[in-house]
């Protein structure tokens, strides 16, 4: 097993759709076993395969009261039930964390590492992590299901070696549906962002803020200098 590095966004492969897995090998045993050592390494709840640069439909998921880590192939999410708000984060966007909806209740399916078919019907935790690294594994970030008129916060990590802490940040990152003038809150410390619409963070249009931003914490290497659709990451 191997940590692997964590893809970060705006790099464009977590916005490309995974392969189905066709035979449950001991490749993609190994794959999994990389993302569970990466996962706990990076102190996450789940992890999905393009996050570490294999388009393959693997998920991982180690839930605060379980021993050990689950891996998932195929994850499919079957019906949902209700409806509720949570506060969300990605270790593909370190430092943010926002407001989404999420199901009460999700009914799933996957095969597990030795191709068995396994079907689950989730709650609270469980079924959120379920949602979120499925929505990885269709493209899909976490930032674009936030409430209109919310907006992503800084959560407290740690950023690169001599960059100052996201938690000693405030970062508006506004977002507005319907182009009305928000204003920063006004506060005492740094303010590296003043404003980003979502059209910004889920469209092809520019994210130069949000790739400063990344960048200034340690983040995004300067190796990933361009992200045009289709550029090939892996």
């Amino acid at each position: 097993m191997s940590i692997r590095r964590i893809r970060v966004f705006p790099d464009p492969i977590l916005r490309k759709k995974c392969r189905i897995v066709r035979r449950v090998d001991d490749k993609v045993r190994e794959l999994a076993k990389d993302m569970i050592e990466t996962m706990d390494a990076a102190g996450g709840v789940g992890l999905a395969a393009n996050q570490i640069g294999a388009l393959q439909r693997v998920v991982t998921l180690h839930l605060p009261e379980e021993e050990s880590g689950l891996i998932l192939v195929n994850p499919e999410i079957k019906d949902t039930q209700g409806e509720r708000e949570v506060i969300e984060g990605c270790l593909s966007l370190p430092g943010y964390e926002g407001l989404v909806k999420r199901s009460m209740m999700v009914k799933a399916r996957w095969l597990d590492e030795n191709g068995s078919k396994i079907k689950v019907t989730a709650e609270n935790l469980f079924a959120q992590a379920l949602e979120h690294e499925v929505d990885h594994l269709n493209g899909i970030l976490y930032v674009d299901h936030l409430l209109e008129h919310e907006k992503l916060a800084a959560a407290g990590t740690h950023a690169a070696e001599g960059q100052p802490h996201m938690h000693d940040l405030v970062v508006e990152l506004h977002v507005d549906h319907n182009d009305e003038d928000i204003r920063p809150l006004e506060a005492d410390l740094e303010v590296v962002h003043s404003t980003i619409k979502f059209s910004d963070l889920y469209s092809q249009s520019s994210v130069d803020q949000m790739q400063y931003d990344l960048r200034l914490a340690g983040y995004v290497p300067d190796s990933i200098k361009s992200f045009e659709p289709g550029a090939d990451s892996t």
